[in-house]
């Protein structure tokens, strides 16, 4: 079953562009609630790849509030025409944990077809769980950058997020964040966290983290405070926003 996205539960991007710190930040409830993130700076977000699954998808589905858009389009069954089965092979030994064996097979590939977006996704991937960061972090970024220059507009408070790749945005995310490069980390997170679907609760809760560390090295403690009332909210053994939550409060006494 292809998971239904649902535009309620979709982006509340939030904050104008002008201030640095958004003013007032809304302070969470008991209730979770769908998440503002404030690094999309108040943009149009709209996803590409989704769509009704009868008809070809439109160049961005624009997002209505409240309102069903359909499912996920399903990935092309030929993700390439020399590489094909190296990709399915490398499919399989990828979910053996066989990460070494992988990027044997996806090497060759990446180095015949460098700009074909399914390979540098199994690529990065591979780099990713195999440990290796920095060669992870050229490829997701390379691979990122491609996919907005595909869905690149003109109109700056435009924003379009490809479902097919929301994986992509979450872990070169995380790959900015080991660079203490916390503005970009934020940004990316917050783009694959406007994709629900691809979330469980363990995913969630550390990008929530994640989040809260990425706003307060950016010196915006009220929106990392926001996001730890979140996280709590989600998960009340979050230690990450307990510990952030600790000091503040009383200091704030």
């Amino acid at each position: 079953m292809r998971p239904f996205v649902m535009l309620a539960l979709i982006v509340l991007a939030g904050c104008s562009t002008a201030p640095r710190t958004p003013t007032p930040i809304p302070r969470a409830t008991r209730a979770p609630r769908p998440v503002t993130l404030y690094a999309l700076n108040g943009r149009e977000v709209r996803l590409a790849h989704v769509g009704p699954t009868s008809e070809p998808t439109p160049r961005g589905t624009l997002l209505s509030a409240g309102k069903p858009i359909g499912d996920v389009q399903p990935w092309p069954s030929v993700l390439s025409d020399r590489h094909q089965a190296a990709l399915e092979e490398a499919q399989k030994q990828h979910a053996a944990h066989n990460y070494t064996s992988a990027l044997a097979l996806l090497e060759p590939a990446y180095q015949d077809e460098p700009t074909n977006p399914f390979i540098l996704e199994a690529y990065g991937r591979a780099l990713y769980y195999n440990r290796e960061r920095e060669r992870a972090f050229a490829v997701y970024r390379k691979l990122v950058d491609l996919v907005d220059g595909v869905w690149a507009n003109p109109d700056p408070i435009v924003l379009t997020i490809d479902v097919w790749f929301a994986d992509a945005y979450w872990k070169v995310g995380t790959l900015h964040i080991d660079r203490a490069e916390w503005e970009r980390a934020a940004f990316e997170i917050s783009r694959a966290l406007a994709v629900p679907f691809m979330w469980e609760r363990l995913a969630e809760d550390q990008a929530l983290s994640y989040l809260i560390r990425a706003f307060d090295e950016q010196g915006r403690r009220d929106v990392a405070r926001y996001y730890a009332e979140r996280a709590v909210e989600r998960n009340p053994n979050n230690r990450v926003a307990k510990r952030y939550l600790d000091p503040l409060s009383r200091d704030s006494k």
